[in-house]
């Protein structure tokens, strides 16, 4: 199979990846921070180890203030329903996820969605203006539609200037550009499975400057004498048994992330991912979305003029073997932008792992589709 879709979920992972989760299962099942034995010692490291290289991958001095999720949208969630009650002002851009509208409906916020500017990104500027007064201004980094990058360093000048907490979405960001949290200003929530490399079930939260209340409450292993939930970081907000098989699986992704290198990783992924774009381009019929783009992430949207987006990515993995991911992605207001709301479009997402001879054969397989040569 030719994997093309690492927008939902990376594939293949590095071999240590496989490795760590059996290694876990198999050797050492046990408990981080539950009890005192070597097992559970040996599960604290790794999760402390996890920890401290989140901690480096995002500039965050305190490795304590990384907190495990299962998701990113757990963590999104955690901070957007502690921060935003009803009635108050989200300020939100265009390229957000259902992960922080729904939260932010429940929450009957008052959402004020950025505008986009000529370039595809959205407008910054107009943050001085729209972001002033509001509880929680959400920015999206890299779009999961069209891959466009907002300037999430202008986002955090912005939002100290006004004094509004900023929350970002880095869920296709992650592993594939350098992310300075601390530095921006931002809270960051993400997930461990897609440029991070790790398995399902793991991902983790960044709180800057901002204290909002935990999702659950319960044994956290420590401060066991008390029925008040513990304070202290990353206690307060990871009650229950860490899922230290994916943390683990997480920690191996890590440690080849940091062998290989972010800015090699980002110049592979451009690279086939400009191939792409540049492909799909001289195919007839073709529609890229955010063809224009200055700067894009490993994300291609597009469409093909007659032809359903489901039936695209079904032909794709039917007669090619080719994973793709076709519909709204989860992302309403972004298919709205591009007029795509209908139908959606078809998401083709390279990773560091995807060969430039794949984007052949699939640049291939688009036009026998186009040709009805199937």
């Amino acid at each position: 199979m030719i994997y093309l879709d690492n927008g939902a979920t990376s594939f293949p992972k590095p071999q240590g990846v496989y490795e760590g989760v059996e290694k876990y299962l198999r050797y050492c099942g046990a408990s981080s921070g539950r009890s005192a034995h070597k097992r559970a010692t040996e599960a604290m490291e790794i999760a402390t180890g996890a920890r401290e290289m989140l901690a480096n991958l995002f500039g965050i001095s305190d490795p304590e203030k990384i907190i495990f999720t299962k998701n990113a949208t757990e963590g999104l969630n955690t901070i957007i329903l502690g921060m935003v009650k009803e009635g108050d002002k989200a300020v939100v851009s265009h390229m957000e996820h259902n992960s922080v509208m729904r939260p932010l409906a429940h929450r009957k916020a008052n959402i004020e969605v950025l505008p986009v500017s000529e370039d595809g990104t959205t407008d910054m500027e107009a943050l001085r203006k729209i972001g002033e007064g509001s509880s929680l201004v959400i920015i999206n980094h890299v779009s999961n539609v069209s891959g466009a990058v907002n300037d999430i360093e202008k986002a955090g000048e912005i939002c100290k200037d006004l004094g509004v907490p900023l929350l970002i979405d880095v869920s296709q960001s992650a592993g594939h550009f350098n992310i300075n949290a601390e530095k921006i200003g931002a809270s960051i929530a993400f997930p461990g499975h897609k440029g991070l490399l790790g398995p399902q079930g793991t991902g983790g939260m960044y709180l800057h400057n901002i204290n909002p209340p935990p999702l659950t409450f319960g044994g956290t292993g420590s401060d066991s004498e008390s029925i008040i939930q513990p304070i202290s970081l990353p206690n307060y907000y990871e009650s229950g048994t860490l899922n230290m098989a994916g943390i683990w699986g997480l920690y191996e992704g890590l440690k080849y992330i940091f062998s290989v290198g972010i800015d090699k990783i980002a110049q592979k992924e451009a690279l086939v991912t400009e191939k792409l774009k540049g492909g799909l381009k001289n195919i007839k019929g073709a529609k890229v979305i955010g063809e224009n783009l200055k700067k894009c992430g490993a994300v291609v949207s597009f469409t093909l003029q007659g032809k359903d987006p489901s039936e695209i990515s079904f032909l794709l993995d039917e007669k090619y073997d080719i994973a793709s991911r076709s519909g709204l992605h989860c992302a309403p207001l972004a298919h709205r932008l591009y007029g795509t709301e209908k139908g959606g479009t078809v998401r083709l997402s390279p990773g560091f792992f995807t060969t430039e001879r794949e984007i052949d054969i699939a640049l291939e397989a688009i036009e026998s589709i186009v040709k009805n040569e199937i």
